[in-house]
């Protein structure tokens, strides 16, 4: 049977070009006489590039009309329309920065603003509130990313850079306030308005309850619903996750949405997955001369490994070699993990890449 694409595949401007060249040649017209460049020929060909470009238009506004088909803005109508769901955009991410004043230093007056910290790769993060830094004392203010974007789902303890210092001062990224993503993909965006099915009737599905914790804060991206009765008759457990750890609020507003929309007989607990660090010890071999985009391509390989990870699945060596066998990698040797990892149904994995790098 065939698809979408091959019922409305459009024509090429090359292929409509020579269905016109035919149709002049069939009224009597020697059009292949026309030279390269001359009025007639430009004139046809402009008509076979407007024909063309049509059917191409033709052709994204059908697959607009189907879920497994639709794509960028064509996929955000059909989402609103007819699922009553929005496309999630890039967020901030909020953390929380401990000021430290070594003794003899201080007391600071830190005004909302003020301060730039952040990474030694230069995501930078600028303080949303202020207070008094006493002296040879600590003050923890709220920070907020500069741009938006999961890039900035710091680490705990990496954010060690002040791009504003203050004489004899210090300070640290301590806690996740809310945890930043990148703008919904258009696999995860559909994903959600399928799940939208599993919220009719008059019970809740684990569609459904995957659905309301996925809608009730961008911070989630990731869920799992153990609803095998984890506490007795009656219970159902729901196991949220986001990309750079989730704050306290987002948890919050997730539990507080499906409170609202689960069944009265529900016994419904929603808290926050427990990650996992997975140390990874590799020796990458690799061409020559291609080490910095190597690392690079690596880096974001592993990252995107992490994301697509469920909660509580389980971490193949060989996937984690496969992830880092990137463009002019020749051989990756994994001493660690030594096995495939066992998450339990609650955990979620992050890794931690300690690698040695060797060109050849």
């Amino acid at each position: 049977m065939p698809n979408l694409n091959q019922l409305l595949q459009p024509r090429s401007r090359d292929q409509v070009l020579a269905a016109l060249i035919a149709f002049l040649q069939a009224k009597g017209y020697p059009p292949t006489d026309w030279v390269e460049g001359s009025i007639q020929r430009t004139l046809v060909e402009l008509q076979a590039a407007g024909i063309a470009d049509l059917e191409a238009l033709r052709l994204e506004i059908a697959k607009g009309g189907f879920l497994d088909t639709a794509t960028g803005d064509y996929l955000d109508l059909l989402g609103q329309s007819a699922y009553a769901l929005t496309r999630k955009q890039a967020t901030f991410a909020r953390q929380t920065f401990r000021l430290t004043a070594q003794a003899g230093f201080g007391p600071y007056s830190i005004q909302p603003g003020q301060l730039w910290a952040g990474n030694a790769a230069g995501l930078r993060f600028n303080n949303l509130n202020g207070g008094t830094l006493p002296l040879g004392g600590t003050l923890d203010l709220e920070f907020r990313a500069e741009s938006p974007g999961a890039a900035y789902n710091l680490p705990i303890g990496s954010g060690t850079v002040m791009f504003t210092p203050l004489p004899g001062v210090t300070i640290v990224n301590t806690g996740v306030l809310e945890a930043a993503i990148d703008k919904e993909s258009d696999a995860a965006y559909r994903e959600r308005c399928r799940l939208r099915w599993g919220e009719l009737g008059y019970g809740a599905t684990r569609a459904a309850y995957e659905s309301w914790a996925l809608s009730s804060t961008p911070s989630i991206t990731k869920v799992r619903v153990l609803d095998n009765n984890p506490r007795g008759q009656g219970t159902v457990d729901v196991v949220v996750w986001g990309e750079g750890g989730l704050g306290p609020g987002a948890v919050a507003a997730a539990d507080a949405y499906i409170q609202q929309r689960k069944p009265l007989t529900a016994n419904v607990q929603v808290y926050a997955a427990t990650q996992v660090n997975i140390a990874i010890t590799a020796t990458i071999r690799l061409r020559a001369g291609f080490l910095t985009e190597v690392q690079a391509e690596v880096t974001s390989r592993l990252a995107a490994f992490q994301q697509s990870l469920a909660i509580g699945t389980m971490v193949y060596r060989s996937a984690l070699i496969e992830a880092l066998f990137v463009t002019n990698v020749l051989d990756v040797v994994l001493t660690a993990p030594s096995a495939d990892q066992t998450l339990t149904p609650t955990q979620v994995a992050s890794f931690t890449l300690s690698a040695t790098y060797q060109e050849i």
